[in-house]
């Protein structure tokens, strides 16, 4: 029972604090690493010698306590043995905070891909409108600063987009 009321002052005491970040009015921008996708659109071409870096940056409004509205742009690069491609992402979107530390994301944009195939010498360029959804737990570090976990989705339904993966991303609230 002692353990139980310490965890309950505990989390009562450092609640408030955290839940000011996410207060209508607040700023956010969150750079995001997505160096972990485990799934994708042209996995099947080759499993060896894969290479694949993503960075994002986005950058936001609560509008409503809890609710965050955003903007982003990012890039990827994605190598494997007989082709790679980059691809550069415009997206708009809105995250909602559950309890101030589990969040749902959704967003649309627009990717623009280059894929060079090595045995072919050419480069094809690839439009696409995707959705995107997102689920994660924001760990504050300190009432500023948060890392954020989370697992992705990113899919276009009129092309043959479809990823999904794992990205860290770090909150800065303002």
């Amino acid at each position: 029972m002692k353990r139980f009321l310490c965890m309950a002052i505990i989390i009562f005491l450092f609640i408030p604090k955290i839940m000011a970040q996410t207060e209508k009015g607040k700023w956010m921008i969150n750079p995001e690493i997505t160096t972990f996708g485990v799934g994708g659109t042209d996995n099947d071409k080759s499993k060896s010698n894969r290479f694949n870096f993503g960075l994002g940056f986005k950058g936001g409004s609560f509008i409503y306590d809890d609710l965050l509205v955003n903007v982003g742009i990012g890039f990827d690069i994605n190598k494997q043995e007989k082709w790679k491609d980059n691809s550069l992402q415009l997206s708009g979107g809105l995250k909602y905070y559950i309890l101030s530390h589990l969040f749902l994301g959704a967003e649309i944009g627009y990717e623009r891909e280059w894929l060079r195939d090595y045995e072919g010498d050419k480069t094809l360029k690839n439009n696409y409108f995707f959705f995107g959804a997102d689920l994660g737990y924001a760990i504050f570090i300190t009432s500023n600063i948060s890392i954020e976990p989370a697992i992705y989705w990113k899919h276009s339904f009129a092309d043959r987009l479809n990823q999904y993966g794992f990205k860290v991303g770090f909150g800065l609230y303002f």
